[in-house]
Order: C-alpha cells, then sequence, then structure tokens
C-alpha cells in the first residue's frame, strides 16, 4: 500500500511541475509577442521600465499641467515612425501603435474586440462600470447585443428626438442670452456639456434631471467622476492590478460611485419594467405621451432570433455604456468646433451665412429634420475639428488570430493601439495637420480621403453606432447657437489639452458672445 507521505510527494510534484509549465509557457508567449514587436521601430527600452519613463503622461508634475507635453510626444514619434511603433509598458507588456490606415485597416475591419487583461492600461478598468455593455462585450455577446440595439438608432427612431434637442438647447440658448447682455466670457464645456447629458437623460430613458438649470444632481456627479478616476488610473502602475486599486482611496470612491449610478439605472429600469407588467396598453400611451420612443423603450422590447430578451443587468450596461459614449464625447466635439470656429471668423461668418440661408423667414430657429441635410460647410467644419482634436484619441484592440501586416506576423493576441490622434497628425496622410482646413472635407475632396485615414468614430463592425445620432444633435445645438450668436474667444484665457480620457482643455475653453442683427 502506498503510504500518504508518497502520494503527498507525488501531488507536491506533479503541481510544481505544472506550475512551471505554465511560466515557461507565459515566458515563451511574451518572449514570441516581444520579438515580434521588435520588427517594428520604436524608441530604446528600459529593461525594467520598457519606454513608460520616456513618455511625459507617467511624470505626475507634468500631468498636473494637461496633456499638451503627452499629445506633442506622440506627434513627434508619428513623424519619426509614420506607419507604427513598438511601446512597452514595463519589461514584458508590449503594444503596437499604429500610425497608417494601412496598419490599422485588417483589425478594424476584423472586429477583433478591446483588451481586458490586467497588467496594462485597458477597457478592464471600466467593466465594474459599463458591465459587459457594447464598449467592452466581445464575440457572441457583442454580436448579439450589436443587433438588438441597431435599431435604437435607426431614422425612425432618431427622428423624433428632434424635439428633445430643441428644447434642451432652448435652455442653453437662455443661458446664452444673459452672458451676451453682461458680456462676460464663459466656460464652453461646462455649459454644453450640461445641454448634452440633459438631452442624452431624456433619450436615454425620460430622465428629466434639469442638468443645465439646478446644477449636479448625485448621478450627473458621479458620471463625471467615474471618467476622471479611470483616467487617473492609466497613470499608476499598480492600480493596473485591481486587488492594489480597489485598496486605494481612489478605488474606494470608484467604487461608491459605481455603485450609484448602478442603484439609478437598477431603478428606472425597474420602474419601467412595472409598467411593462400593466400591460401593453400602458406603455403605449406612456411613449404617446412623450412623442418618442426612449432607448430603453427599445432595449426592454429587444428580441434576437429565440425571442429572448435582454436581462436587467445587460439594460443596465448598455444604458451605462450609451451615456459614457455619448455625454463627454458629443461635449467635447461640440467644444472644439466652437473653439475653432471663434479662433477662424472668417470660417465662423461663412457658416452663419449658411445657416441664415436656411433659417431667414421663420418665425422660429428650431432645426427640423429637413434641415439635418443643409448645413454642407458647418459640417465640414465640423468634421476637421474632429479630426485636429478627436474625442476619443486612442482605441485599442486585441489581435485573435496571428495577422500578417506590413509584411510582419503578430501573432494573436497582441495588442494593438489604434492610435486616431496620431493617424489624424500623419504628415504623410494630412498636409500641415495642424491647420484647421475645413475645405479637406469639400465634396470634391472627401472623396479622396481614405475611409480607414479619418476614424473620429473608430470604423469597421465595431464603429460608434451612435454616430447619427451625435451628429444630428451637434448640428441643432450649432446651427440655432450660431444663429443667434458671434463668438470670440477669450484672449486672457490659453487653451491647453487635457490628459483625460476623452480629449478636452485642460482648463475649459472660455468665450464671449455677442448677439448678432438679424
Amino acid at each position: 500500500m502506498v503510504s500518504s507521505s508518497v502520494v503527498l510527494t507525488a501531488g507536491a510534484i506533479t503541481a510544481i511541475c505544472y506550475v512551471v509549465y505554465l511560466i515557461v509557457g507565459l515566458l515563451q508567449g511574451i518572449r514570441k509577442q516581444r520579438a515580434a514587436l521588435k520588427q517594428w521601430p520604436g524608441l530604446p527600452t528600459h529593461w525594467l521600465y520598457g519606454n513608460i519613463h520616456q513618455h511625459p503622461m507617467f511624470d505626475a508634475k507634468v500631468r498636473s499641467q494637461g496633456g499638451e507635453e503627452g499629445f506633442r510626444f506622440h506627434r513627434e514619434l508619428t513623424a519619426r515612425y509614420p506607419r507604427g511603433f513598438y511601446f512597452f509598458l514595463g519589461p514584458t507588456r508590449g503594444i503596437l501603435t499604429a500610425n497608417h490606415p494601412d496598419i490599422m485597416r485588417p483589425i478594424m475591419k476584423s472586429g477583433d474586440p478591446k483588451p481586458l487583461e490586467q497588467g496594462q492600461p485597458s477597457y478592464h478598468f471600466a467593466v465594474p462600470w459599463l458591465g459587459e455593455g457594447l464598449l467592452i462585450a466581445k464575440g457572441d455577446k457583442w454580436f448579439r447585443n450589436r443587433r438588438l440595439l441597431t435599431p435604437a438608432f435607426h431614422f425612425d427612431v432618431l427622428k423624433p428626438y428632434m424635439g428633445v434637442f430643441n428644447e434642451a438647447v432652448d435652455i442653453l440658448l437662455d443661458k446664452m442670452d444673459s452672458y451676451a447682455e453682461s458680456g462676460e466670457s464663459f466656460e464652453v464645456s461646462k455649459n454644453v456639456s450640461a445641454c448634452t447629458l440633459d438631452i442624452l437623460l431624456r433619450c436615454a430613458f425620460t430622465q428629466e434631471m434639469n442638468c443645465q438649470t439646478s446644477g449636479d444632481h448625485p448621478y450627473v456627479q458621479a458620471v463625471g467622476e467615474l471618467t476622471g478616476d479611470i483616467i487617473e488610473r492609466c497613470f499608476n502602475f499598480l492600480y493596473y492590478f485591481d486587488v492594489f486599486f480597489n485598496l486605494s482611496s481612489l478605488g474606494k470612491k470608484f467604487h461608491k460611485n459605481c455603485d450609484l449610478v448602478h442603484r439609478f439605472a437598477d431603478n428606472v429600469i425597474a420602474g419601467r419594467r412595472v409598467e411593462l407588467e400593466k400591460g401593453q396598453a400602458a406603455q403605449a400611451d406612456s411613449s404617446s405621451r412623450r412623442k418618442y420612443l426612449d432607448f430603453l423603450d427599445i432595449l426592454l422590447s429587444a428580441r434576437d432570433e429565440d425571442g429572448k430578451g435582454l436581462t436587467d443587468l445587460e439594460i443596465r450596461n448598455e444604458v451605462d455604456t450609451f451615456l459614457f459614449e455619448g455625454h463627454d464625447t458629443t461635449a467635447s466635439s461640440l467644444t472644439w468646433i466652437l473653439y475653432f470656429l471663434a479662433l477662424y471668423p472668417e470660417h465662423q461668418a461663412r457658416v452663419q451665412e449658411e445657416i441664415d440661408e436656411v433659417l431667414s423667414g421663420r418665425d422660429s430657429d428650431n432645426i427640423g429634420w429637413d434641415d439635418l441635410g443643409k448645413f454642407p460647410y458647418l459640417v465640414q467644419c465640423l468634421k476637421e475639428s474632429l479630426r485636429i482634436y478627436p474625442p476619443v484619441p486612442f482605441i485599442q484592440r486585441v489581435i485573435q488570430n496571428d495577422v500578417e501586416i506590413d509584411g510582419k506576423i503578430l501573432p494573436a493576441g497582441t495588442t494593438l493601439d489604434v492610435s486616431v490622434y496620431n493617424l489624424h497628425h500623419n504628415p504623410e496622410i494630412w498636409p500641415d495637420h495642424m491647420e484647421y482646413i475645413p475645405d479637406r472635407f469639400s465634396p470634391e475632396n472627401i472623396q479622396k480621403i481614405d475611409p480607414f485615414a479619418y476614424l473620429p468614430f473608430a470604423a469597421g463592425p465595431r464603429n460608434c453606432i451612435g454616430q447619427n445620432f451625435a451628429m444630428n444633435e451637434e448640428k441643432v445645438l450649432l446651427a440655432r447657437l450660431l444663429r443667434r450668436f458671434h463668438i470670440e474667444l477669450d484672449p486672457d484665457h490659453p487653451v491647453v489639452l487635457s490628459n483625460h480620457l476623452i480629449l478636452k482643455a485642460h482648463h475649459d475653453i472660455k468665450i464671449k458672445i455677442t448677439k448678432r442683427k438679424l
């Protein structure tokens, strides 16, 4: 009979061998990926830090002054390595930063998912907040949910939102009237952000939070802090690992805000479920009173090919994702185009001539659905603003299968940084890339642009599902504001880029407005 000590010894040896096997496999994978990335050019690497010590944003002092140095670093590397370059986050973890449409195209077209691993800055940081919403989900779950959510952004659903857009802009314009009368400069992002959040909350689940008039609701404040907490986590290497982040004061605040946001959404979803249980007639009556279907209506009624709907958790994840992706991004886009139009009065005047031609002779400056296609030069200006300052400057993907790019094999598991900012400032693709030239997007020039050379809404299967919603919202706000006011920059308030998840100014941009004589 075999003694227990022999069995224990054999078990221990087996366990040790298995651990060694796993470690060897891990090291071989790291070595393979490192060798693959080293086929590309890049800065010299340190044996311990990799390249993180070279990136200015990992210096807390530099970071506290904004993100200007970080974006300058990216522009310089893009000019030096216009196709792409490797970047190592420590001794083992490496990514390929893509700066050229030829490098991005095969990955974006494949629909490869986002990175979720611990040990690197990744979408993993947002999982406690957004769960497996459309931004983060992958594989079959992503395909199913994308299919179920697509009807929410159909033209028939978007068209009735025009009333919501105009009502929210009414409130914004009332505030602008007071600024025009006082002659004081005001913060652009703060004001347009409150307006876009008003719109999103009404379109998401018909919630009137009066963001523009009554200050910060706890939910609104929590959403704002969550995005800031995620970017702060990106620049602290220890916080890449959940165990350290969750024990930190930042982690505790982050999870507290997650709980608050989740409770709010859960209560709204539960209330709407009760409405549904009372019968479809009550639901139809509710929808007709507000004259539009909100995002929650569509999520609750969505069914896949097997007749299964979304769970409450899935619905909450998608609502949180909708608000996260649609709020700050739209506010950023609006802020930057107002900045450029204030900076270049000749473009502002041309946009206003176009708006006047559409709206002159009307009793109201409300924008209707049929008006949206009548502002081509405004759209050119908006697209050029999105090129210079894309709201989401960096996107990541994880390669699922070995792929050949530029004659080099990248193994499955490699993280690709689809650097939208670098791409939009690649001098090989965009001559005079720092110059604001709306005619790049004129009808005759836009046909020459590679579809993967301009990615403010990403591209391929995982492109932004809400881009038409965002563009419609922005056109309404811009057309009405510029119809009524002339804008100019506050010369005493210099603009510095931020190091936020969404590309913003470090200190809000300030403008002055005067009423136009119509």
